[in-house]
Parts: structure tokens; sequence; C-alpha cells
């Protein structure tokens, strides 16, 4: 396939991305209003389900992901075990080069990736803060086409998924947000920071930045999100810049999420 047709598959995947990723979080968000009429008709009852989605996408890739989870004992308001299980998928694109015999000839590669993890975990509170940490097990899973030989991020991995976040009310206003997680399969990383402001009883508004990568590729990130929290679900929109440390231009990414407790 040429350079062109790889590029023609990657705006394809990136579109089938989209409109994957705009159906999935119709669907979150239709749950979360079902949920709400449900938790409605029982005021009372503890907070046990949590349900959530999103989509990025930056010049080069495209990702959506969706996930729940269960809390024990008093539910999510109070100290306990936890369950939780997480999907994504992504779409990308990079250039490189192939040798073909006789030269290296430039060349764009194709690549999606597939994750699912499993965790158990438990959250603590004290004072303003509340934290979780998460252990499980992970399945990535990596295909490029056509196959790149310098590329060792390839193929299908299991391994081991660690998980905190951590959430800091400083004040009647401003919250502090910290999650991270790493996994071993293909050494995959992500944290994201958030310092934000509540500005009424709905929106939030707020700065962000953090890391993500692997064994092959490390990027940095930083942006700006508004967060509203509505009756039914809470909705994120944020943006900003990423890009490799060392390689690539920056590049805007997008990103949309949906969380709902029930």
């Amino acid at each position: 396939m040429t350079a062109d047709g790889l590029r023609d598959a990657a705006d394809g995947a990136t579109c089938r991305a989209w409109v994957g990723g705009l159906g999935l979080l119709l669907a979150v968000a239709t749950g979360a209003v079902f949920a709400a009429g449900a938790a409605r008709a029982g005021e009372a009852a503890a907070l046990r389900h949590e349900v959530f989605g999103g989509v990025e996408t930056a010049n080069n890739y495209t990702s959506i992901y969706a996930g729940g989870g269960y809390a024990f004992g008093a539910g999510f308001g109070a100290p306990g075990w936890r369950l939780r299980t997480v999907a994504a998928w992504s779409p990308y694109d990079y250039d490189g080069a192939l040798f073909d015999g006789a030269a290296y000839r430039r060349t764009a590669f194709k690549g999606e990736a597939a994750f699912l993890t499993v965790q158990a975990g438990y959250e603590f509170h004290q004072g303003r803060t509340v934290a979780r940490a998460f252990a499980g097990i992970e399945a990535a899973d990596q295909t490029i086409t056509p196959f790149d030989p310098g590329n060792s991020v390839q193929g299908t991995e299991l391994g081991l998924r660690l998980t905190v976040e951590t959430w800091t009310d400083i004040s009647d206003r401003w919250f502090l947000s910290a999650d991270g997680a790493y996994g071993t399969a293909f050494q995959e990383y992500w944290q994201l920071t958030r310092i934000g402001c509540r500005v009424g009883p709905i929106f939030a508004v707020g700065l962000e930045g953090g890391v993500l990568g692997n064994q092959e590729y490390d990027a940095g990130r930083g942006g700006a999100f508004v967060r509203g929290a509505f009756k039914a679900f809470e909705a994120t929109v944020s943006g900003g810049f990423t890009g490799d440390y060392l390689l690539s231009d920056p590049s805007g990414y997008l990103a949309l999420g949906l969380y709902r407790k029930f």
C-alpha cells in the first residue's frame, strides 16, 4: 500500500473512531439519565456503581475508552473496596523508514492499539482528600501496518496494571486532582494533574498537565479544561498541546469525557 493509501486508511479509521466514540458517549449519557431516574427513586440508597467513557484526538491519533466500577461497603461516599474495568481502542499513524534492500525509504505507518484491564482497589478518605489505589491485570494489543522492525511495541502482551487517583478540595472553590497509571505490557504509563476552580454550582474551570508513553514513545501535554456537574452525569471538555519529547512538533489535542455514579 502506498503512503497516500495508508494516510487515507488512517483518516478513515479516525472517522470511524469518532463515530464510535460519539456513539459510546451517547450510550453512556443515556444510561446515566436512566440511572439518575433510578437514583431519584431511592435517594437514600448508597451510590455503588460508576460508568464512564470518553474520546480524545490529536493530529495523529484518536482514542476512545469506556469503563465501569463497583463500590463495596457503604458506596462511593465512604472508604472501601472497589472493582473496576476499562477498555480502550485507538487508531494512530506515524512516519518512519523501511529498508527495501537498496536504501531506506520514507514510510507512513498505520497502527491500532487495543487495551483491557480489570482491577481491584481500595478508596481512602482523609479530611478533604480522597485517594484510590488499584492493582490488576491488563491485556494490550498493538498492530502496525506495514510491520515496523524498528518498533518493539507490536503484538499482544499481558501484564500487571497499577493505578492511583487522588482528589483534594483545597478550599470550597479550589480543587486539585492527580491520577496516574503504569502497566508492564509495553511499559505503558500515564499521568495527569489538574487544578481547578468552581465558578458556580455546576461549572468548574482549570489547567491540566501530564505525561504519557510506553517503551518506544514519551510525550508531554498541557492545556485547560471545563467541567460541568449536572444532575444526570458529569462532563469534562479539555484541550491543549501535546507532542513527543524528542522528535515530533507539538500538536493540539481535544478530549471529551463523561462520568456517572449511581
